[in-house]
């Protein structure tokens, strides 16, 4: 079996495919260390994995002010040495990167080495380490239907998103209980993935007596820092108090997701997997200023397949309205159920697991 060093730090949409992955390739019998950044998202996504190896690494994302592009050439010259002295005491066989700032510097590391470098590319756009890390690249997984033009032949292979083990779809009404809702509520999960989204965080708490005007319930998981709201309740015109609950983090994204009727959220790609996995209709609202725009590629794709409604955040004085027009259609909730099995059933990582253990056999 082989050794190998995931790097997914950075954001949730790095950590939480690394983390699958991982999980996968250990329980193919393969040890696994995971490099992540020494941002406080990373460390609250990975404090419950305590089975789990993990280890810092310097880095800073890139940027064009003159004084943090000395600070990210520093990190990243501090990461590449770093990343030789562990690949090399640890005598890893290779490296695995999931894109990000953090990567850079053990991914290079590795290339130096002369180690196999794998990188997994989640969205339909890929993003800046990847297309500069491509050139040294093994193997590059990517969205099916993504094409990289100009790359070697076998290197780029079609793959979905990897999702940890525990993100299941569980029972409806065991989910509610988690957070505290009645069994017969209808409710409307605000998602703003792991660095929450202030817009749609104001949108929910703006328009919530107007939900519980359509009997609805919100869950609404803000991101950190960032619950400016107090939790509220109104009575509804079916007689009932409907609440607003907000979290800053959910360690539970199967409960959260699968005690939802209509999820309302930003469109990365580890969201639009685990919205597939737990099969509940939603309403993507993409972060117009994500990168390349790459969210509003992997929200287009995910409605063409029937599984979402897109509304642009320029856009959100129609939100109210797609998300009633959607709770109020039972048959166009079923329509996109059965979309988003099929779609799940791109998002199984053991062929990557496969094409992994034959890339890093030994003689």
């Amino acid at each position: 079996m082989s050794k190998f060093i995931i790097s997914c730090g950075g954001t949730g949409g790095h950590v939480v495919p690394g983390i699958a992955i991982g999980q996968a390739l250990i329980a193919a019998g393969h040890e696994v260390t995971f490099s992540i950044s020494k941002k406080d998202v990373d460390a609250r996504l990975v404090e419950k994995y305590k089975d789990l190896h993990f280890m810092k690494m310097p880095g800073i994302a890139f940027s064009k002010n003159p004084l943090q592009f000395l600070r990210f050439i520093r990190e990243l010259i501090r990461a590449f040495f770093d990343g030789r002295r562990i690949l090399i005491s640890g005598n890893y066989d290779a490296v695995i990167s999931f894109g990000g700032f953090n990567s850079l510097g053990l991914s290079l590391a590795a290339a130096w080495l002369g180690k196999p470098l794998i990188l997994h590319e989640a969205n339909r756009r890929t993003g800046k380490a990847t297309r500069f890390l491509g050139h040294f690249a093994k193997r590059v997984y990517v969205p099916f239907g993504v094409s990289i033009p100009r790359r070697k032949i076998n290197q780029v292979k079609f793959a979905g998103y990897p999702l940890r083990e525990e993100v299941r779809q569980i029972k409806k009404a065991d989910a509610k209980k988690i957070f505290g809702f009645p069994e017969s509520a209808k409710i409307i999960l605000v998602l703003g993935g792991s660095q929450g989204a202030q817009a749609l965080n104001d949108w929910c708490h703006a328009n919530f007596e107007n939900l519980a005007g359509k009997n609805c319930d919100v869950l609404c998981v803000c991101g950190q820092d960032k619950n400016t709201y107090e939790d509220r309740e109104v009575k509804s015109p079916d007689g009932h108090m409907r609440m607003i609950k907000t979290l800053e983090f959910c360690d539970n994204m199967a409960a959260a997701l699968s005690c939802a009727d209509l999820v309302i959220a930003r469109a990365g790609a580890g969201t639009i997997a685990e919205l597939a996995r737990c099969k509940v209709p939603s309403i993507l609202v993409p972060y117009p200023y994500a990168a390349d725009n790459h969210q509003l590629e992997n929200a287009k794709c995910f409605e063409k397949q029937g599984c979402c409604v897109v509304v642009e955040q320029k856009y959100m004085e129609k939100l109210f309205d797609e998300a009633v027009s959607i709770l109020e259609n039972p048959r166009l909730q079923e329509t996109m159920k059965k979309n988003l099995e099929r779609v799940d059933e791109q998002n199984d990582c053991s062929k990557i697991v496969e094409d992994l253990t034959r890339l890093t056999a030994k003689e």
